[in-house]
């Protein structure tokens, strides 16, 4: 523990951890995120994720999204914190944002991401084990699609795959698309 305490704001924009920043600066928890409140740097309904690595991967996930989508509304933040149906509302169109790691089971790779309610499912999925959302591979799946109410599994060799994969430049454009349709 830092008895310094090395200003959590830094700390927050340096690494993007909440829970890295707050070790580092030595604080209280509940006093690095008044202050991070007081700093503007998060708002009150900002998702810090105390969790698992996919927690955290799957909140960055849903940056990336907001990076790429900038119009669509999120709803973890603007209405219900976690919401259980979709992260975000882009026009009419509900999306939920999934990330998932490259999984491997002896030799089969595939992806497993939980089904949604949501018209739509943009999920991210690492490429290649470790590299996160480096170069992500991008599906848009619509609800049609989802035969399921668990999980989902995804392999690079079925047609899932390869009938929802979309570039990070046509995302937008596929989603005002599907929007245009309700």
């Amino acid at each position: 523990m830092n008895k310094n305490n090395t200003d959590i704001v830094e700390l927050y924009i340096k690494y993007n951890d909440f829970e890295k920043a707050v070790k580092l600066s030595g604080l209280p928890t509940l006093t690095a995120h008044i202050k991070l409140l007081s700093s503007g740097v998060i708002t009150l309904k900002d998702k810090i994720s105390f969790s698992s690595k996919s927690g955290k991967l799957g909140a960055l996930a849903e940056k990336e999204f907001q990076r790429l989508v900038p119009e669509a509304v999120n709803y973890n933040t603007v209405v219900q914190k976690n919401n259980p149906i979709f992260d975000f509302k882009y026009g009419d169109l509900t999306v939920d944002v999934k990330y998932s790691s490259m999984l491997n089971r002896k030799g089969y790779k595939y992806w497993s991401v939980r089904a949604s309610k949501s018209d739509i499912m943009v999920c991210f999925l690492e490429v290649k084990k470790g590299n996160k959302l480096k170069n992500a591979d991008i599906l848009v799946i619509p609800q049609g699609f989802i035969n399921t109410k668990q999980n989902i599994h995804i392999s690079p060799k079925k047609e899932l795959y390869s009938y929802c994969k979309v570039e990070s430049k046509e995302l937008k454009n596929v989603l005002a698309e599907y929007n245009g349709t309700i």
